[in-house]
């Protein structure tokens, strides 16, 4: 039995350092995870030199005007508020020569073509990520344990052909490094395509009390907080293919829209709108800083699924929604009040995701 037990103990050790070998990570893996976090760090830092927040010094209001004779009013700083959808940004306030401001990047943001009310505008954006996951989708499918790195980049241009006329075209670029399983479609990788590619039109403010924009072409969809219609900012974005008409009536703010949504495709130039869904709706917004409810949202939704899934099968699927969305303002607190009326009880649910790996519409 001794002779037994002794030659037991050696063997157990060596299953042990076996087992250690296997978990610990070779010097190849080793490596990755170093110039990953390398990766994360520089990309980390970008957002550092990004343009800067207006200086207090900055007048409150001017009229400015840069070498091509671009006449801007600049706002309460000149210095455009960062939106989440990029074509929302408001750039005239930097067309002149000095706006108070020594940000590095604001020669950029506003290149006269040599005409009044010509400029262009260009802007650009990286985000990197690293993620690390236990029990991913509840331990279901490949797993992760050593993470992965998102890296996304867009880039887009701005031009202003006078007051009436404006192209706003935006590049993307989506990649996933590392990931046990690959990239998850539609969301992790999208190696180069057009987000966004539209053409808009104004009404003069001297013929029309009430300002009016069209857009048609590829855009953003971005409404409330991004619980039914977003851009689902991801490490890809996901654009709509339609036209779009604005109108801002006092207070409020109506969109009025029809489109398809963009098919997400990992290849170079390959994404294209969906042609068995049709997507539109209005949504109206109405924000008052002094009132109890400081924004209320009214809005109408309709989908068309030519290829709807249920639990019997596919079959042609249209769904409406109404809905009221209010937020009140009390004791430094804020809280949002839903109320849903719909043709079908499963309308918000089909509306919120009509995507499985898509996130709300």
């Amino acid at each position: 039995m001794g002779l037994l037990s002794g030659l037991r103990a050696p063997a157990d050790r060596l299953a042990a350092a076996a087992r250690c070998n296997r978990c610990r990570p070779s010097r190849g893996t080793r490596r990755a995870q170093q110039l990953l976090a390398a990766a994360l760090a520089i990309s980390a830092a970008v957002p550092i030199w990004a343009q800067s927040h207006p200086s207090p010094s900055i007048a409150q209001s001017s009229h400015v005007s840069n070498a091509d004779g671009l006449q801007a009013i600049a706002g309460s700083s000149g210095v455009p508020h960062y939106q989440l959808d990029r074509s929302e940004e408001d750039c005239s306030g930097l067309c002149r020569q000095a706006n108070g401001s020594d940000d590095f990047w604001d020669p950029l943001k506003c290149i006269g073509l040599g005409r009044p009310f010509w400029y262009v505008s260009f802007g650009s954006e990286l985000r990197g990520s690293y993620e690390v996951y236990r029990n991913y989708n509840w331990g279901s499918g490949p797993q992760d344990g050593n993470g992965y790195y998102l890296n996304r980049l867009i880039s887009d241009g701005d031009f202003h052909f006078g007051p009436s006329v404006r192209i706003f075209a935006e590049l993307q670029s989506g990649l996933e490094f590392g990931r046990n399983g690959g990239p998850r479609p539609a969301i992790d990788e999208d190696k180069l395509d057009v987000s966004q590619l539209f053409l808009e039109l104004r009404s003069s403010t001297c013929q029309h009390k009430v300002p009016i924009e069209g857009r048609v072409g590829r855009q953003d969809l971005n409404y409330g907080d991004g619980s039914l219609v977003s851009i689902r900012d991801l490490n890809v974005r996901r654009p709509f293919d339609g036209i779009k008409l604005i109108l801002r009536p006092h207070d409020w703010g109506i969109d009025v829209f029809a489109a398809k949504p963009v098919v997400t495709s990992p290849g170079f130039f390959d994404d294209a709108p969906d042609l068995t869904r049709t997507f539109w709706g209005i949504w109206a917004t109405d924000e008052k800083e002094q009132s109890f409810v400081r924004q209320l949202d009214l809005y109408y939704l309709g989908l068309d699924r030519k290829n709807g899934q249920f639990d019997q099968g596919a079959a042609h699927e249209q769904r409406n929604t109404l809905g009221v969305r209010a937020h009140e303002t009390a004791s430094k607190m804020t809280r949002s009040v839903y109320r849903e009326q719909s043709a079908n009880p499963e309308a918000f649910r089909l509306v919120h995701h009509p995507y499985p790996n898509g996130g709300p519409i």
